[in-house]
């Protein structure tokens, strides 16, 4: 039996993570569960669902002009949500 050198618990769990693709969804989670903090709880309360798929984020909102202003903001909403991860995880958001 080999030993190993011992690592810290963190890069276990992203080694498990990256072995089993499953660091791009956590990304998404973090992403999808940051939106109110993100946008506002005002401008949350406009919004009905929120996912990811293929990295891009769709948004389901009730009211046009918080779908307009959700639009103008775009780029900025992208900034700050993969600020959240850290890394590029959406590349666009859809409002619907």
């Amino acid at each position: 039996m080999e030993r190993r050198k011992p690592i810290h618990i963190s890069e276990a769990i992203k080694e498990l993570l990256n072995k089993n693709n499953l660091s791009r969804k956590l990304d998404e989670i973090t992403i999808q569960q940051s939106w109110e903090k993100v946008v506002g709880k005002t401008m949350a309360k406009y919004t009905k669902r929120v996912y990811i798929n293929n990295r891009i984020m769709y948004v389901e909102v009730t009211s046009s002009v918080a779908r307009n202003e959700l639009s103008m903001n775009r780029s900025t909403l992208l900034e700050k949500l993969n600020a959240e991860t850290g890394r590029e995880t959406i590349i666009d958001i859809i409002f619907r």
